[in-house]
């Protein structure tokens, strides 16, 4: 029997590790991981208990020992040691004259490896400023650069819904475009579908498969129908309630349901553009968000 156990290495960051069964573990307590190359320190969040024999996978992390008080004061001096190399980024970024955002730096456990998120607008593998880190640190530097909805994540924050960034805990960042905002009525103002990251808000994939099977069938605004008053536009759809607001031909309003109402074939209106369409948004519909 043994033990998977989510270990936080660093505020956000949870790893999926293994934990022999055999270790006095609980979840708050401090620990040692074991990685390819190097060691990690790390607070467990959860315990887990498997069947079966521990899998011989050296790609995972594995949990090597409980941490002891030394250990924990190595990690807050690695902590330190972790913003002085940020200055030596700062100089490094400023001397090659690259536009790159630092997003996290810091040691592993052993000082053996030294980890560097950043952004940047271009895409760039910045191998001349890890040779120049490595030189001057005496370790090695591993650099990743993060799309903007991993730099979101990493940074955390609240979004307009009141709630904690989605790309916090998302595993994977699905495709957003325009057209699923358009599909579930709410406003093209790029304030309101954006995002903190400056992309498309990924909760408008959330429930994008609801209004596209509600929706089957039912008239588009601007469609001719008849309804119990007569014929008329539609004007607007409430696709959850399953409701249709009609425009009569003697310009009266009525709301019926999608049930009462039967599209009149051959007749069609020209659609008007709603306001907040503007071009720019319009440009923006075929822009497919998925992870930088």
């Amino acid at each position: 029997m043994y033990r998977i156990a989510d270990v936080e290495v660093e505020p956000g960051a949870l790893w999926r590790c293994y934990s022999p069964a055999e270790l006095a573990l609980h979840e708050g307590d401090f620990c040692i991981l074991e990685c390819e190359e190097y060691l990690e320190f790390g607070r467990i969040s959860k315990l887990a208990a498997l069947s079966g024999e521990m899998p011989a996978v050296r790609k995972t992390p594995t949990v090597l020992r409980q941490a002891t008080l030394q250990d924990q004061s190595k990690a807050e001096e690695n902590s330190l040691m972790s913003k002085m190399a940020r200055e030596s980024w700062e100089k490094a970024v400023e001397r090659h004259k690259l536009k790159m955002r630092l997003v996290r730096i810091r040691y592993s456990f052993d000082r053996r490896v030294l980890h560097v998120l950043f952004t940047c607008d271009e895409k760039t593998e910045g191998r001349d400023i890890a040779k120049d880190l490595a030189r001057e640190l005496k370790t090695h530097v591993e650099m990743k650069q993060l799309g903007v909805r991993d730099e979101a994540g990493i940074i955390g924050g609240v979004g307009t819904c009141g709630r904690t960034f989605c790309c916090k805990w998302l595993r994977r960042f699905a495709t957003i475009n325009v057209r699923m905002a358009k599909t579930q009525g709410l406003s093209l103002n790029p304030s309101a579908i954006g995002g903190n990251c400056g992309r498309l808000k990924c909760c408008l994939n959330y429930e994008i498969e609801n209004y596209r099977e509600l929706g089957r069938g039912l008239p588009r605004p601007g469609t001719a129908v008849k309804c119990p008053a007569g014929t008329g536009t539609v004007i607007d759809v409430k696709v959850l309630a399953q409701r249709i607001k009609v425009r009569l031909d003697n310009e009266g309003v009525h709301e019926y349901s999608a049930n009462d109402v039967t599209e009149l074939l051959g007749r069609r209106t020209r659609r008007r553009k709603p306001k907040d369409e503007d071009s720019g948004v319009e440009r923006a519909e075929s822009e497919s968000v998925g992870q930088a």
